[in-house]
């Protein structure tokens, strides 16, 4: 019996079976990756929902388990999450002849009873000066990756995934004036 070399009979079934595993990890990280972004948009846009109830009024962003809760409820599926409220002030000088508005501080906020901001008062024909409040809600989470590949071999070294990934997220939000 006489062996042919040129016989491709099961070359698709070994082709097949060195390109399953490779396929089959690029789509569990695929998966994993959507999952993690989903999770980190729904850590970012609870921050924003616990901001837009306290924006609403003073008497709202007063209220730090209120505006803890509306961010709580807008990501229902994740236990975890954190959302802790905060509040600023800046001063804002409005040019009434150019429309030009400048803040102190020109960047953040500071407390609403720091001295630059209870002296913020006054007007005159060219300019006019108030205060103006702001709410913060910094939201956090935690997600355990559903893929554990800790010690997979990349280009030589082992790679270590993370046990679990840290989202964070922040909402700041004018406060309207009742």
């Amino acid at each position: 019996m006489k062996r042919r070399f040129n016989d491709d009979t099961g070359a698709a079934l070994v082709e097949l079976a060195f390109v399953t595993p490779l396929f089959l990890f690029i789509t569990l990280g695929a998966f994993e990756l959507g999952r993690v972004a989903h999770y980190a948009i729904e850590v970012q846009n609870a921050a924003r929902a616990g901001a837009s109830y306290g924006g609403v009024n003073m008497g709202n962003a007063a209220s730090s388990s209120n505006v803890t809760q509306a961010a709580l409820n807008d990501a229902p599926d994740l236990a975890n999450l954190q959302a802790t409220p905060g509040y600023g002030c800046v001063c804002e000088t409005l040019n009434i002849t150019s429309g030009t508005p400048t803040f102190n501080p020109s960047t953040g906020t500071m407390s609403c009873t720091d001295p630059a901001i209870t002296a913020c008062t006054g007007a005159s024909s060219t300019i006019s000066k108030s205060v103006v409040s702001y709410i913060t809600v910094t939201t956090s989470a935690s997600v355990t990756p559903v893929f554990s590949l800790s010690g997979l071999p990349v280009l030589g070294a082992t790679a270590k995934l993370p046990s679990k990934y840290n989202l964070n997220g922040y909402s700041a939000m004018r406060i309207l004036p009742n």
